[in-house]
């Protein structure tokens, strides 16, 4: 296996006391050392050389990326510094056992390379991969699939909190967190990332499926002694080693079954499904109540992973179930203990957990009736999508959002079709808006408090500011400029859907307006 010189002066540090000198390559190029031999006045690019400073030449020439371990002190390695990466041993040494040492240092690389390769060969196993290169790293390493899910850690990894997993096998909130706010932690990133997670110093380095998606993350904690200039490419050579696994083993490393989370997301896609689907669903059906919960970020650039928000709703609402959408969740959360009560006992219970969450996880959630029929999933969740769409336009400050309060905004809006609510107009509504573009006094305003108010003279003339006798004179020029007796239900019904649906075009052409 090659290596660099970060990595080899690392090493020499063990046994030797050594300085470090000049830039190098940090990608793994150098083969094992070449003895300088003399006469030779050439050094040769990504070619490490061992030799003694008396048998160096005074003014060599030096290819670019050249590394020489130098056993001793000269007045002429300041040549050298300035041209190739000087690793100087500086106590006395025998240049024999300093040349076995080295050729020991690249006989373990070997062997942890052989090892990865051999693990490969036999399935990929994720967990022998990370145990297997404590010896390399020497440090706390773990493993996170793209929820932040633990799936491997080395031996020494249960002894730092940090890397403790919660109750559900995930990275604690708090850890996440860091992980977030870390400026550089982005998901997309390729390459070694150096974080500082909760006062650790912290080497990540992002794993990617074939297709390139985000797949997970590998993790070191490097305690107080920090990380060698050579250890990110190691780690990048590692996370190399555990994409190939993934490959090999896609299942494996994110593990979706056949179960009632499948279920729900093909019933969802109004996809068919099969025998051992339907086994599943008959088998759950009608024995628990849910709420479908439809959940969207309010920062449509928030770092935080679906897949975590998944499993945090799983953990905090038991017996839930959660699935990713390209763009949100959709939740089924279990609400069997409430089954029996009434729908504004279920919103006042449920309602407090939820906006917690959706507001500790910067989501908006819009939420169905509850329901025990399966089968009828596609339509609850069309309910918590309705629910939600409504509630951001409506009520956009607003995180968690009930079906029940926007239902009529929904019919209203689903029988308007693609004709404005002016085509409904009853003869007269025009002229008693364009009355109220040049008076002081709003009959519109008038006859909606008047039909909120049920119908009552005293209670709207309340709510209006003004006389009894003022607001008869007023309903009674209304009803005849429209020609409708306001005590007919259905007059009356169409009348308050009218308004209702002004007032919702009037809220859309404002958020059209927005910049």
């Amino acid at each position: 296996m090659k290596l660099n010189a970060g990595i080899l002066a690392h090493e020499l540090q063990k046994k030797y006391k050594v300085t470090m000198k000049g830039s190098f390559e940090k990608s793994l190029v150098l083969s094992r050392p070449e003895f300088y031999m003399d006469g030779e006045d050439i050094f040769l690019k990504n070619t490490l050389y061992l030799a003694t400073a008396e048998h160096l030449p005074r003014r060599p020439q030096i290819r670019s990326g050249a590394v020489l371990v130098c056993i001793g002190e000269a007045i002429h390695l300041k040549y050298y510094e300035e041209r190739l990466c000087l690793i100087t041993i500086r106590s006395k040494a025998d240049f024999f056992r300093v040349y076995q040492y080295i050729q020991s240092i690249y006989d373990r690389y070997d062997a942890w390379e052989r090892m990865l390769y051999g693990n490969l060969l036999e399935g990929g196993d994720l967990k022998k991969i990370i145990t297997g290169s404590s010896e390399i790293f020497e440090k706390p390493a773990f493993l996170l699939d793209s929820s932040f899910r633990f799936l491997a850690a080395s031996a020494d990894t249960a002894e730092v909190p940090t890397a403790e997993p919660s109750g559900s096998g995930m990275l604690k909130s708090e850890a996440l967190s860091s992980f977030l706010t870390a400026s550089e932690m982005m998901t997309e990133k390729h390459g070694a990332i150096l974080l500082d997670i909760e006062g650790n110093r912290t080497l990540c380095v992002n794993l990617f499926d074939r297709e390139g998606a985000y797949a997970g993350c590998l993790v070191f904690l490097s305690g107080d002694e920090g990380f060698s200039s050579g250890e990110e490419k190691l780690a990048e050579f590692l996370a190399s080693m555990l994409e190939k696994a993934v490959e090999k083993d896609p299942d494996g490393f994110n593990d979706e079954q056949a179960s009632i989370r499948s279920v729900m997301r093909t019933l969802i896609e109004e996809q068919p499904i099969s025998p051992s689907q339907r086994v599943v669903l008959n088998a759950a059906n009608h024995r628990t109540a849910y709420l479908c919960v439809c959940m969207q970020f309010t920062d449509r650039y928030s770092r935080i992973p679906q897949g975590y928000v998944c499993d945090v709703f799983e953990e905090t609402f038991p017996e839930s179930s959660a699935l990713k959408t390209d763009d949100g969740m959709i939740c089924f959360m279990n609400v069997q203990k409430y089954a029996d009560a009434s729908v504004s006992v279920l919103k006042e219970k449920t309602g407090k957990g939820l906006k917690g969450f959706a507001d500790a996880m910067h989501l908006q959630a819009g939420v169905s009736d509850a329901f025990t029929d399966l089968f009828n999933i596609r339509l609850h969740y069309r309910q918590a999508l309705a629910a939600l769409e409504n509630g951001q336009l409506m009520n956009p400050g607003t995180s968690v959002f009930f079906f029940s309060d926007y239902a009529l905004d929904e019919m209203i809006l689903n029988s308007l079709g693609d004709m404005p609510a002016e085509a409904y107009f009853p003869r007269g509504l025009k002229e008693i808006l364009s009355h109220d573009e040049s008076s002081g006094v709003s009959y519109l305003e008038t006859l909606k408090v008047f039909l909120e108010e049920n119908l009552s003279f005293t209670s709207a003339a309340r709510r209006l500011y003004i006389h009894r006798s003022t607001l008869i004179d007023r309903i009674e020029r209304i009803e005849k400029e429209l020609e409708i007796d306001l005590k007919d239900p259905r007059q009356r019904l169409l009348l308050e859907i009218i308004l209702r649906a002004m007032e919702i075009e009037n809220t859309l052409t404002h958020e059209k307006q927005m910049p």
